[in-house]
């Protein structure tokens, strides 16, 4: 039999011949200075909202190319306020519109669009925003009534009458009745919710002004 001082021996032999086989299999393993280097990706930078330059805006009146002038007044009416909450200064449509009638007057441009620098320089402004309504439509359907509202807003400089900013906006809505005539009173009263939220959607892709801190 063997004794209990010989099975201790034969015990420490072991654990000797495993220790010495796991600091050899742990020698081939890599330190970390040894691994290959792996750069570590940056972090996106957010990209600055660009800055137009411009303090003041005149808003002129609304190009038809489909729709009617009801709808066109409004997007006027709203983009105007919309810019001043954006942070430009409020010129009223009243000075545009006077401004407009004396360049028809002067030059004989009857139907012709100003271009920005004349309205630059006629009014001091930084930049002229053009609008085009492109749809302002309600479609009668069996029990519902879809109001599409789409436009094209431009933002053009008054210097070099390039274009600074440009976004073209659409939205939908839908009312519900039994007949045409509670269509027609149902349309009539989210028709001017749908023109405020083309506007909106231009404006919150248009930089603030220097208003805004």
């Amino acid at each position: 039999m063997i004794s209990r001082k010989m099975t201790g021996v034969i015990g420490a032999l072991i654990f000797g011949m495993l220790l010495l086989q796991g600091c050899s299999y742990m020698a081939q393993v890599p330190v970390i200075k040894d691994l290959p280097y792996v750069q570590k990706p940056e972090e996106e930078q957010q990209t600055p909202e660009k800055n137009l330059g411009v303090k003041t805006i005149a808003v002129m009146p609304v190009d038809i190319k489909a729709g009617n002038r009801d709808a066109a007044r409004m997007i006027r009416e709203n983009l105007v306020e919309e810019l001043y909450f954006k942070g430009y200064s409020k010129i009223p449509m009243e000075m545009v519109d006077a401004a407009l009638a004396d360049f028809k007057k002067r030059d004989g441009a009857s139907g012709v669009t100003a271009p920005p620098q004349v309205i630059g320089s006629m009014l001091g402004v930084d930049a002229v925003m053009y609008t085009t309504l492109l749809d302002a439509s309600t479609t009668y359907k069996y029990v519902y009534a879809p109001v599409n509202v789409a436009a094209v807003f431009e933002l053009k400089s008054v210097t070099r009458g390039e274009t600074l900013w440009r976004y073209e906006s659409k939205a939908v809505d839908r009312d519900y009745g039994v007949t045409k005539n509670s269509l027609d009173l149902g349309t009539t009263k989210i028709f001017e919710n749908v023109v405020q939220e083309v506007v909106k959607k231009a404006m919150e892709n248009l930089p603030d002004g220097p208003g805004i801190k």
